[in-house]
């Protein structure tokens, strides 16, 4: 898409109707200055609306008519400019702009599409399809590059906000938090009838608690007052008999502890005596010979271990040696084997040998007889050789025609027959080939219908886990922007308690906080809550009290000096108190009488009167006066404060000045520190990321699980996809394979159809020619026989065969002969290496055996120690166990001994205790049997009733008198309140659904808020990497240098502004400010085509952006303009000669005085 064409219509310095024609790449407008070529951009801007009047350098749109127009005296006068796109080669897009303006003054301004009519906004809606955007860089005026330079960095930042769409999530984020704030009003709506509902339930179910439990307790009295009677009597008869059977029982039982006594007393007196005979023979015996023998037991088994570890090792060395000394026994039996059959088959050889050449010898004797033989028949028959030598060739010429001739003729009848055979299979095979096509084909369409449905499964697949992804990944941002912030947040809050609590430290109150929380008897409170005041009194008040406001009222000194303590021990600072048993009574002020005076201020406190004498020391007798005028004509007399805070001292010092309230004591309030609204914001705000963060934990558990279950599947699918692909391409392969086959069978039905012809016509050549041939050999052969009739012939020929046998005969004795000398040379060297090998392994036989022999001494002398150790152990051992079964024996003895004697001793001592004590218990029940007999029985109820067994006498009467007890504490009781708490608590359960299901929409406006926010930072980050990657890379170009866009706050970019860095080539790293005026323009220049390459446009119109570069710049930003033409379309108003010569066309632009501005233009790329 470019622009095609331009027509201007009275559009300020162009008269008339101007077509100007554009073509795609790069254009160049210049002329001299107040020509209009500026006017031409001025156009552009007009008719699409992408610029008001003073954008187009005009104060109001009616100043944009051509001055002849308004000259003319027209009652309405216009101007109008169509720009016409170029969508393809065929396809037009034009857009029309009319301003019609009347002699009042007055215009209108219309727009069209196509001839069509519309609006601005529908227009821009339009243009923005095409990648034309209203506050893009599509047309760079001169006051554009400027303004890149003169904006502020907050500004500069807001462009890339435009880029990024920020916009759009700042709007959807208002619109979520005016819902968020019409879910909280009915929220908060609902709260206070929650409280309300909330302590209306609370009250009745108090009250109806209150009444259910009176009336369970009022039966259950009176149950209680039954049983009372009926187990006091019984009490008193079980206590009765009970008495007298423990009275027998105990009698009996002392007794019985009198004989054991006894008894025991002997037993203990003759395990003394044998207690003491066992110790004195464990002593005669001693312990230490034990301990001799079982150390030199434990050294005689490690001597064994050691010898037992050598004698495995001796034995495992000695069967190794046997088994090497074995494998060199059989190596040696098997080489002197080897040696003895060699030697036999040596002497065998040798035997053999001169009779073979006796025989070579003889046979070359008979060899030269035939041979002279044959050398005196030669001459003789040569004439008759020579016929028989014709005649033998022509009859082997015929021979080796005739039987190639019959063998090819066998062939080619052989052959004719197969190749019959051969065109018939193939017939059959074609057909089954046809139809396994036709199988294959319909597997085909099957198997291509199955990949296609399976690939738009895995396409909607991967779409949905794509999206899947990306939520999951906006979730996890936000969670780690909100962790971030929840961080922040904490520190911040942390700060600001630290630095509350560091000024409450400063003022005393966390002393006085720590002495409140104490729940110290006779702590009355601070001053400043102990008293109340009217508001106007209040500033002069606090300024007169001063520090004081804070001491703490106690009951008297003691309570002082223990508080005092808590505050040592817990290192919580200072603080003063004021008892009241130590203060001064108040005395009388006198009544006084001066202009402006209000009272004293001690009576302007309203406070109770035990507390007097602390207001009396607060404040003494300090005036309060109504101004410091008023109050300066007393100085030096009283002490006085003012309503303003200005307090004169009787000294005559003064203070006053501005006064801050903030973190101060005031009366009627605590020491209880009031958070500030910063602090309270801040806690609300991490209360809101607590709850959105668990929210977020959830929902990306959620969304983790949605995506794993879309990977499996996504994987199931692509696995199931390549099964049927793999299939499908089997299925093809298999298809081609039949092809081939095809193919192949079609070439070999032609090349066998070739052959077949080829063999039928040459069998019938040879079938013609055989039979000449074969009478010409008859004929040959009769004239042979005949020449081989004669004698002389028959005689050479014999000779010849003995010749060709004696030959043959010296042949076999000399080959047989070289073959026994050959074999004969083989069994030397042999044997020479068997030597040499019967050698060695005798010599590492003899070395086995030796070292056999060495361990087996070894071994024997180890045998020798191992038994003498053996012995030497068993011995010990012997007496150690002898020693062992005496000591063990009397040990065991002396020890149980010990143990009986103790265990009979302390069964002395407890029977000897059982027995005072019960005699002291049988005195105590006869008392009690005698007094129990003296009481009557109480009237009792009939029938009794069942009283629970595990209940006491003592526990029945104590919860009588605790029933008795709640019943007076709980009158007087509502018994109506249990039908109205179960309407109220349906109202509140309802209620709290509501709020419930608010607080969840509540909660995902604000994680779709969150949400928002981080699309809008994610949004801006990409847009602002990519505009700096581009403004890297095109600011290196341009100035052969290095620049970046530089966030002052990276870590928050909305809050800070955005700064261009440059480093020119040989010069210093500088922000904008302090570059000069070109560096600025190339800057801006960079920071324009990096916006541009973000956000492409079809076109792109440059006023005069160059006017402040040198011509090395120029050339630069020609040669970038010139690269980046390739893929949009360049309009640039220029009047520097290195843009003109890099551009495709240029358009001229002149205008004579008083005349219409005039173009032409002209095509340079045929002068490049």
């Amino acid at each position: 898409m470019y622009i095609k064409q331009l027509e201007l219509t009275n559009f300020k310095s162009f008269g008339g109707t101007t077509v100007i024609p554009l073509l795609p790449g790069f254009t160049v407008i210049s002329g001299p200055n107040g020509s209009g070529k500026s006017n031409l951009l001025d156009a552009l801007l007009f008719a699409l609306g992408l610029a008001g009047s003073k954008g187009m350098r005009a104060e109001r749109l009616p100043d944009l008519v051509n001055h002849s127009q308004t000259r003319r005296g027209h009652s309405v006068i216009e101007t109008r400019v169509t720009v016409t796109f170029a969508l393809d080669a065929e396809t037009e897009w034009r857009v029309t702009r009319r301003l019609r303006v009347t002699k009042q003054g007055t215009y209108t301004s219309t727009y069209a599409v196509n001839d069509q009519p519309c609006t601005l906004n529908e227009l821009h809606d339009q243009l923005q399809a095409f990648c034309i955007y209203p506050q893009g860089y599509n047309v760079v005026l001169q006051g554009d590059v400027t303004s890149i330079i003169s904006m502020n960095a907050k500004a500069r930042r807001e462009i890339i906000d435009e880029l990024a769409g920020v916009a759009d999530f700042d709007r959807k984020i208002a619109q979520a938090r005016e819902k968020l704030d019409t879910v909280k009003e009915r929220a908060e709506r609902f709260r206070i009838v929650e409280q309300e509902l909330i302590q209306q339930r609370d009250r009745l179910q108090r009250d109806r608690l209150h009444a259910e439990k009176y009336q369970a307790l009022r039966l259950e009295l009176q149950e209680q007052e039954q049983w009372l009677l009926v187990r006091q009597w019984q009490a008193h008869e079980a206590q009765k008999v009970q008495l007298q059977a423990q009275i027998q029982t105990l009698q009996k039982e002392q007794a019985e502890r009198q004989a054991q006594l006894q008894q025991k007393a002997r037993e203990i007196e003759a395990a003394t005596v044998t207690l003491e005979q066992l110790n004195q023979e464990v002593k005669a015996l001693g312990e230490e010979a034990y301990l001799r023998l079982q150390a030199a037991l434990a050294d005689l088994h490690a001597q064994e271990r050691q010898c037992q570890r050598q004698q495995t090792s001796y034995q495992q060395q000695q069967a190794q040696l046997a088994e090497q000394l074995q494998q060199r026994q059989a190596q040696y039996h098997s080489q002197r084997l080897q040696q003895q059959q060699l030697a036999q088959e040596l002497e065998q050889q040798q035997g053999d040998r001169p009779p073979l050449v006796t025989a070579v010898a003889t046979s070359q004797a008979t060899l030269d007889a035939l041979r002279q033989q044959a050398q005196e028949l030669n001459t003789a028959a040569q004439a008759w050789f020579q016929e028989h030598s014709q005649r033998r060739q022509r009859i082997d010429a015929l021979i080796h025609e005739l039987e190639p001739s019959r063998s090819e003729l066998s062939r080619l009848q052989e052959r004719s027959q197969q190749l019959r055979q051969r065109q018939g299979e193939l017939h059959q095979a074609a057909t089954s080939l046809e139809a396994q096509q036709l199988e294959l084909q319909d597997g085909l369409t099957k198997a291509a219908a199955a990949v296609q449905q399976e690939e738009q499964q895995l396409q909607t697949l991967a779409q949905q886990l794509a999206t899947a992804q990306q939520q999951l990944s906006l979730t996890e941002e936000t969670y780690q922007r909100l962790e971030r912030e929840q961080r922040q947040k904490q520190r911040e809050l942390d700060q600001l308690e630290a630095r509350q609590q560091a000024v409450q430290e400063s003022q005393g109150s966390f002393a006085a906080r720590l002495i409140l929380s104490a729940d110290l008897p006779g702590v009355f409170g601070l001053v400043a809550q102990l008293g109340q005041v009217e508001p106007r009194y209040q500033l002069a008040l606090e300024i007169a009290a001063g520090a004081r406001l804070g001491n703490i009222v106690v009951a008297d000194d003691s309570v002082a000096a223990a508080a005092i303590a808590i505050l040592k021990r817990e290192r919580a600072g200072r603080a003063t108190f004021l008892p009241l048993n130590k203060m001064a009574r108040p005395k009388t002020l006198p009544l006084i009488s001066l202009a402006g005076c209000i009272d004293y201020a001690l009576n302007l406190v309203t406070f109770e009167p035990q507390y007097a004498p602390i207001f009396a020391y607060v404040f003494g007798s300090t005036l309060v006066f109504e101004s410091l005028e008023a109050a300066r004509l007393y100085l030096g007399q009283y002490r006085m404060v003012t309503l303003e805070g200005d307090l004169l001292e009787p000294s005559g010092a003064m203070t006053g000045g501005s006064y801050s309230r903030t973190n101060t004591l005031r009366f009627g309030q605590g020491v209880t520190p009031q958070e500030s609204a910063e602090v309270q914001q801040v806690r609300d705000r991490l209360g809101e990321l607590e709850r959105l963060l668990d929210c977020l934990i959830q929902e990306r558990t959620q969304k983790q699980g949605r995506v794993n279950e879309l990977s499996q599947a996504l994987s199931e699918a692509r696995q199931s996809h390549r099964d049927r692909q793999r299939q499908w391409e089997q299925l093809q392969q298999q298809q081609q394979h039949l092809n081939r086959q095809q193919a192949d069978l079609a070439r070999q039905q032609q090349h066998l159809s070739q052959e077949l012809t080829a063999a039928e016509t040459e069998l019938a050549h040879l079938e013609a020619r055989l039979p000449e041939l074969e009478a010409e050999l008859a004929a040959e052969r009769l004239t042979l026989n005949a020449l081989e009739a004669n004698p002389s012939h028959q005689q050479w020929q014999q000779l010849q065969e003995q010749l060709q046998a004696q030959e043959k005969i010296h042949a076999d004795h000399v080959a047989a002969l070289q073959a026994v000398d050959q074999a004969l040379g083989d069994r030397h060297r042999q044997l020479e290496q068997l030597g040499r090998d019967l050698k060695q392994t005798e010599q590492e036989i003899q070395r086995l055996r030796q070292a056999q022999q060495e361990t087996l001494c070894q071994q024997q002398a180890l045998d020798q120690t191992l038994g003498d150790l053996a012995t030497q152990i068993q011995s010990t051992q012997t007496a150690l166990r002898e020693l062992d079964a005496r000591l063990g024996h009397l040990k065991g003895d002396r020890d149980r001994q010990d143990y009986q004697l103790r265990q009979q001793q302390k069964d002395y001592q407890q029977l000897e205790w059982q027995y005072q004590k019960a005699s002291d218990t049988l005195t105590t029940l006869q008392a009690q049997l005698q007094e129990f007999s003296t009481i009557e029985a109480p009237p009792l109820p009939q029938p009794w009733p069942e009283v629970p067994a595990n209940l006491s006498l003592s526990d029945i009467q104590q919860q009588c008198q605790a029933l008795e007890k709640q019943l007076r504490a709980m009158e007087p009781v509502n018994m109506l309140a249990i039908q109205e708490f179960e309407e109220t608590q349906g109202r509140l359960n309802e209620l709290q659904e509501k709020l419930a299901v608010l607080e969840a929409e509540r909660t995902e406006i604000l994680l779709r808020i969150e949400n928002f926010t981080t699309l809008r930072h994610q949004s801006f980050r990409e847009a602002f990497d990519a505009v700096n990657a581009n403004f890297q890379t095109i600011f290196a170009t341009l100035s052969e240098g290095d620049g970046y866009l530089q966030l002052e706050t990276p870590e928050d970019p909305f809050a800070g502004g955005l700064n261009l860095v440059a480093h020119p080539k040989g010069k210093p790293v500088q922000r904008l400010a302090s570059m000069s005026g070109g560096e600025k323009s190339l800057t801006a220049l960079s920071f324009i085509f990096a916006l541009q390459r973000y956000r492409p446009s079809p076109f792109y119109a440059f006023d005069e952006v160059d006017m402040f570069l040198d011509g090395a710049n120029v050339e630069r930003l020609a040669k970038m303009i010139q690269q980046q033409s390739q893929e949009a379309q360049f309009i640039v108003v220029s009047l520097r000669r290195p843009m003109i010569e890099a551009a495709q066309r240029t358009i001229g632009v002149t205008q004579a005085r008083g005349q219409h501005t005039q173009v032409i233009g002209l095509d340079l790329t045929a002068h490049h």
